[in-house]
This record gives structure tokens, C-alpha cells and sequence, in this order.
């Protein structure tokens, strides 16, 4: 397996931000991943993975690690029996195909994320009332030590988090589906896109949802909205005009803009409803939040 020095991160994120890789590497079986997860232990090096970019901010000073891309095998999908298998990194539009090709309805609502299926299980994934917990049976993870099965309840999943460690990268998923008639799954899974599509700036360059939804009657996006922040703009980036819980990459955006942003939605949220909004996005890098005057 062949590590690449300073790659550009922003070719791998949807929002087209942020530096180099110090090292970079696109395992394409279950013996390279553990070859590079050893090499970055010998190389004292922190690990991270891309997966599809749709939920990551990385620094404008890139990374000081190694960064996988997980491909070939690891990015298949198939069904067995009633089990949708998937490497860590299959994309879940190629995942929700397999399924709906074989009848098992149970993914639909994951055409709403447009990620892959580790990065699901790191952050319990969800979307419209569905998420990994529900669904997920075992995860195959592996470490620099090895690799292990995980059962669903091993893995911590809750609102937007699990237990999984740094370092642990998941190679592999197995969800428990059920039959379902592959016309009832199209026209699901056509409206969950539509609503999405309605709700959320779909044609612009963002990394997703940016903070998850506080304990409060209202939303994180609503919340936001309601602070006025609707098309707030710094440098290049700006709180989307269409869903207050994005940010776009309205101009050649640095990072520094986006959290800039962020910082700037925190602050009014609190100051506005006491709310302490938590960011979903995942940084990678030298990046980090002001706090909160309190």
C-alpha cells in the first residue's frame, strides 16, 4: 500500500476547504487497513479518516497524521440473505441500492446522508426518525492491535456519538433489514430526497448539518434562524439562506470563516436562549471553538 506525503484535504471534503495530510493512504482490504494503522503507530501519527468528506472541517494548516480513504473492498456492498454488508467505506447511496435491489427496506432514511457507513457508525448517523442504532447488528473495527467484532450495544451509539476511540477505524457493518417491496422503497426513499431537497441547500458546497439539536422546543436550525443569522456572511463562507444549520462555501472559504461562524452562532444562541449548541460537524486539525462567555 502506497502512502502519499501532503495531500490536499480539500479535494476530499464537500465543503472544498482546508490544508494537507501529512500522510495519506487508500487501503483496499481488511490487511492494508491494519498495515497503515500500524504504520501510523510506528510513525507516532494520529489517524483520521475521509470517508466522503460530508461532515468534516479540516484545518487550513491541514493535518498532522494519516488520513484514510478506504476503498476497493472496503467500499463494497452486498446483501446476504436479510444482512446489507458494507465496508466502512461504501457510500451509503451504493448501500441503499443493494438493498432496495434485493427487497429489504429499513436504509431508506439514510438517502438523506450523504456519508458512508463507518462515519455512520462513529456518529450514529440519522435522519427522519431512522438512524444506525436501529438498524446496525455488529461492526467489524480495527486498531493497530487488531481487529474485533463489535455487537450494537458495544458501540455506545447515541444522539450523534459512539464509543468508537481515535484510531479505531471501522472496516466493516452489518445491518439487520426487512422485506420490503423494492417500488415501496423508491417511492420512500423519493420522498425523503424531495423533503431534503426542499429544506436544505443540496446544491451547495457545505459539510452538513453543523451543530446538532439542543435540548430545547426548538431546533438547532430554528434556532439559529431565529437569531437572525440567515445568510450571515464572513469571508467566504455564510450561513445558508435556505437552512440556518449549514454553511456554504459561498466565495473560496477558508475554515477560519466557517468556524468563524460557528463561533458567531454559538454566541448568539446562548445569549439569545441559554442554549450551549454542540457542533456535529468533526474537526481535524489545529481548529477549535472560543468558549462561551457565560
Amino acid at each position: 500500500m502506497n502512502v502519499e506525503r501532503n495531500v490536499p484535504l480539500s479535494r476530499f471534503t464537500t465543503i472544498g476547504t482546508g490544508g494537507p495530510a501529512s500522510a495519506f493512504a487508500r487501503p483496499e482490504t481488511v490487511d492494508e487497513l491494519q498495515g497503515a494503522l500500524r504504520f501510523a503507530r510506528d510513525e507516532g501519527l494520529a489517524v483520521a479518516v475521509v470517508g466522503l468528506g460530508s461532515n468534516l472541517l479540516v484545518a487550513d494548516d491541514g493535518f498532522d497524521g494519516l488520513v484514510l480513504k478506504l476503498a476497493g473492498d472496503l467500499a463494497r456492498a452486498e446483501v446476504r440473505g436479510d444482512v446489507l454488508v458494507a465496508g466502512g467505506g461504501a457510500a451509503n447511496a451504493v448501500a441503499l441500492h443493494r438493498a432496495r435491489a434485493a427487497g429489504l427496506g429499513g436504509f431508506e432514511f439514510a438517502c438523506a446522508i450523504p456519508g458512508t457507513a463507518g462515519g455512520g457508525v462513529r456518529m450514529n448517523a440519522g435522519a427522519y426518525g431512522g438512524d444506525w442504532a436501529a438498524i446496525l447488528e455488529r461492526a467489524l473495527v480495527a486498531d493497530a492491535d487488531g481487529l474485533r467484532w463489535h455487537a450494537r450495544e458495544e458501540l455506545g451509539l447515541r444522539y450523534r456519538r459512539s464509543a468508537l476511540r481515535p484510531g479505531q477505524v471501522v472496516a466493516q457493518v452489518e445491518f439487520r433489514l426487512t422485506p420490503r417491496p423494492p417500488d415501496e422503497i423508491k417511492r420512500l426513499v423519493a420522498e425523503l430526497q424531495e423533503q431534503r431537497k426542499a429544506a436544505q441547500p443540496t446544491n451547495k458546497r457545505t459539510y452538513g448539518s453543523v451543530f446538532k439539536n439542543p435540548d430545547h422546543e426548538l431546533s438547532a436550525g430554528r434556532m439559529l434562524e431565529a437569531c437572525g443569522l440567515k445568510g450571515h456572511r464572513i469571508g467566504g463562507a455564510q450561513i445558508s439562506p435556505r437552512h440556518a444549520n449549514f454553511i456554504e462555501n459561498a466565495d473560496q472559504a477558508s475554515s477560519a470563516d466557517a468556524v468563524a461562524l460557528m463561533a458567531e452562532a454559538r454566541r448568539r444562541a446562548w445569549e439569545l436562549y441559554g442554549a450551549e449548541l454542540e457542533h456535529e460537524v468533526v474537526f481535524l486539525g489545529e481548529l477549535d471553538l472560543p468558549p462561551l462567555a457565560k
